[in-house]
């Protein structure tokens, strides 16, 4: 009897793809090597439809499992635009291999996360050819607790095109192969390889992965959800002064757009601001594009207290103070922002990053009056979605300190001049 064997697609490392975001090069050089992680740019390719055109043929290698060449083939146009086919071939692989193999080690990385009760044990693997990096293969066979910090420094990948991976190991398998569990990390350490085709010993170096590639790329991009996720804004980040633009408090009147007459009346209970949400956009919400071009959805979730409860009585918080009362002009604050900033945040406890978007918007009353909106987008399932929305107020005043506090990250709009 002949046995089909069905490719299966690696579930989550099609989850991780679907959770970048998309931006320019000048973006995402700005990022530090973890954020970048969660973004997806190409340089020499404006954030556009050629880069959308990329990000979906390496989706379809791992959807569909398409080969380099085929990728190439589905590419080749923006690619011989940039002469990148002829001065430079190798660019082109490394945009797939690189992509590709985050993609997988992530996926790798969640699914070991479930099993480490009964497979508590990671061992680094190298392919060990002609192409392995001297340093990448010191590592090869090495064998760690899934939990050891080593791993937060030698998790795949590597560098560029690396193509290491990690195996998960029960103490039995460990015992069997007659493996040693190490506790000492080596990182930092000098080593003198050998070069495995000559047996030559080469001059003594430290024992690092490639420069920009020495922190774990599964916790950065996020093992198992076994509660809601709480992040804080990474610290360091550029504000305002760093890219030429003033205070919300000084900014020039005729900045400004004037109010609009749009906003509910506070003092609504949750059910009455549900109706009023469900009547614009409706129980799956709606899908716009922001000031930048990209979809993004206007949904109930942003006005969610707890957002693995979901849309269950009590679980709003539509009647906190500057909420509710923004349900009309939501489109107006994504399609007209004043500014949009990409912020990265992180998960103390998991080290997990995530990047999401501001939405700054700054109004003027006819009373010469300040009120300043906030939107906070993530990407969930390769969609904009939202986290919260509201115009900030404290002892029923326009709190501008507390938004003034929110732009931090990258500026992606305006463009700066």
């Amino acid at each position: 009897m002949a046995i089909k064997v069905t490719p299966v697609p690696p579930k989550e490392a099609i989850a991780f793809w679907k959770e970048k975001v998309l931006l320019g090069p000048g973006e995402y050089r700005k990022l530090s090597d973890e954020a970048k992680l969660k973004a997806f740019a190409v340089s020499g390719i404006a954030k556009g439809a050629e880069l959308e055109t990329v990000y979906s043929a390496i989706n379809k290698a791992l959807t569909e499992g398409i080969a380099f060449r085929d990728f190439q083939t589905q590419c080749r146009e923006i690619f011989q635009r940039r002469g990148w086919d002829i001065k430079a071939p190798w660019r082109m692989e490394t945009i797939f291999r690189n992509n590709v193999q985050d993609a997988y080690n992530v996926g790798r990385y969640r699914q070991m996360s479930r099993v480490t009760t009964a497979r508590p044990y990671w061992m680094y693997s190298a392919v060990n050819d002609g192409r392995t990096r001297l340093h990448h293969r010191a590592m090869h066979g090495k064998v760690f607790p899934h939990d050891h910090p080593f791993w937060d420094t030698w998790y795949p990948k590597n560098g560029h095109r690396c193509r290491c991976s990690v195996i998960s190991l029960s103490e039995q398998q460990v015992k069997a192969r007659g493996l040693k569990v190490e506790t000492a990390d080596p990182t930092g350490k000098m080593f003198e390889p050998i070069d495995p085709r000559t047996g030559v010993r080469h001059p003594a170096r430290l024992l690092l992965p490639d420069s920009g590639f020495a922190y774990h790329s599964g916790k950065v991009a996020g093992g198992i959800d076994t509660q809601p996720q709480q992040f804080t804004t990474q610290k360091n980040l550029k504000g305002p002064a760093d890219f030429g633009r003033r205070a919300l408090g000084n900014v020039r009147p005729q900045e400004m757009a004037l109010a609009p007459q749009g906003f509910l009346p506070s003092g609504q209970s949750d059910a009455q601001y549900r109706a009023e949400f469900l009547k614009r956009y409706g129980e799956s919400g709606t899908v716009v594009r922001d000031a930048l071009g990209d979809p993004v959805r206007i949904g109930l979730r942003a006005f969610l207290i707890n957002k693995s409860k979901g849309d269950v009585a009590g679980n709003y918080k539509f009647t906190k103070s500057g909420h509710g009362v923004v349900i009309p002009v939501l489109e107006q604050m994504l399609t007209q922002p004043y500014e949009i900033w990409l912020t990265p945040q992180i998960n103390d406890d998991n080290g997990r990053v995530r990047l999401s978007k501001r939405y700054v918007s700054l109004w003027k009353t006819p009373e010469k009056q300040r009120i300043a909106g906030l939107v906070v987008m993530e990407v969930m399932g390769g969609e904009l979605v939202g986290v919260s929305a509201f115009t900030p107020m404290r002892e029923g005043e326009p709190d501008l300190e507390y938004v003034e506090r929110q732009r931090k990250g990258v500026l992606v709009y305006p463009k700066k001049k």
